[in-house]
């Protein structure tokens, strides 16, 4: 069953491997799919096939916990696009990062400019990320209720190439890793140049001495509850060391996916996401540490609702562009070596982060308040 695990993630030959079998999906015999129809040459159903999708999914990517549900309700019709539910989590850790600057943990620590810049960042992302691969994930949806394949769509969409190519083989050849693989390179190479290498938000956030503090504070880190206490699942997952180095984002991408489709994993997980809906605030999986209600108290970290920390955004239109142009655009594509299952949990180094964080925390509201006292006292 799980044979499609140790294709994606064997050792370093089966990466060449990998590589050349993206190249080799445009030869000759995926050359004309991959080729745009111009909108007005659509028939009038296809027209309305680009239409709707883009109403849909204008419509579930209003915010991160509307985004996250769509990931997860997609999986559940088509478990065999593995992506969808590695979306879901990893968006769910999206919120979780959007709320974090709101909450009690570090609220003492960003002004609130910074805290700002740090949402727009992580929302302006899992925004570009959903706007790009939702559309692909409706496309195969209705190619799959009219028994015909229509990624040829797909450039109406500003998806690209690659990906077109990508979906019409896993239309006639069903393989999930191939497809999974793709697309974790596809997103992080579409918020490569949107994002990372964006002088807004290098200025703002990925160049700041406090994005490099949480980095050196190992909290950059997305996390998979597996349920086993009610109160306290373990966790399992990665630290995203280098957000900036696009190799390290889609290597962490790739041993996620490892994880979360691991035989002594993924039910454990999958029924943890089915039972407790999203809603940004860590509390969702930590009830122990965290709460979603203010004044958290002593004992507990305030972790907001999405609903309760940001508002809804408008987004300005994503910027145009396709990151593949040849075969050489595949460098990217890093080794990735099978892990061993005991380097799954990160329990331990999370509860570290959260006591460094908590401390640091406190340290920041005492100074605070001392630089007040004496304020005071020098009136």
């Amino acid at each position: 069953m799980w044979e499609w695990l140790t294709r994606a993630l064997g050792d370093e030959s089966t990466d060449e491997q990998l590589v050349k079998r993206f190249r080799g999906l445009f030869s000759e015999n995926y050359v004309g799919e991959t080729a745009s129809v111009p909108f007005r040459q659509l028939k009038n159903d296809e027209r309305e096939i680009v239409q709707s999708i883009r109403r849909q999914t204008e419509k579930r990517n209003r915010n991160n916990v509307t985004r996250t549900a769509a990931y997860l309700a997609f999986f559940q019709q088509h478990p065999s696009v593995h992506w969808a539910f590695l979306a879901h989590m990893v968006s769910r850790n999206g919120g979780w990062c959007m709320t974090d600057v709101k909450g009690s943990l570090l609220r003492p620590i960003l002004p609130k400019g910074t805290a700002h810049s740090f949402f727009d960042m992580f929302e302006r992302s899992n925004w570009l990320i959903f706007h790009d691969a939702y559309p692909q994930l409706l496309l195969y949806d209705e190619s799959i209720r009219r028994g015909t394949a229509l990624f040829y769509l797909l450039p109406h969409f500003g998806v690209s190439r690659f990906m077109t190519a990508v979906w019409q083989h896993f239309w006639r050849e069903r393989d999930e890793s191939l497809l999974t693989v793709a697309l974790i390179v596809n997103e992080q190479q579409y918020i490569e140049q949107r994002i990372v290498q964006h002088s807004h938000y290098r200025r703002t956030v990925l160049h700041t001495a406090r994005y490099k503090l949480q980095c050196a504070f190992d909290f950059n880190q997305v996390v998979f509850p597996v349920t086993e206490l009610a109160e306290q699942p373990r966790l399992v997952g990665r630290t995203m060391h280098n957000f900036s180095n696009v190799k390290h984002r889609i290597k962490t991408g790739r041993k996620l996916y490892q994880i979360l489709f691991h035989p002594n994993f993924y039910r454990r997980i999958y029924e943890w996401a089915a039972s407790h809906p999203h809603t940004g605030s860590r509390a969702d999986y930590w009830p122990h540490r965290f709460t979603a209600e203010e004044p958290a108290g002593r004992d507990k970290v305030y972790s907001p609702a999405l609903s309760d920390a940001w508002p809804d955004i408008e987004h300005r239109p994503a910027e145009e562009g396709d990151w593949y142009q040849d075969a050489s655009s595949l460098s990217v594509v890093p080794d990735v070596t099978a892990q061993r299952e005991e380097s799954f949990y990160v329990t331990d180094v999370y509860e570290r982060s959260y006591r460094r964080l908590k401390l640091m925390s406190w340290l920041m509201r005492v100074k605070r308040h001392l630089a007040r006292h004496r304020a005071f006292d020098g009136r």
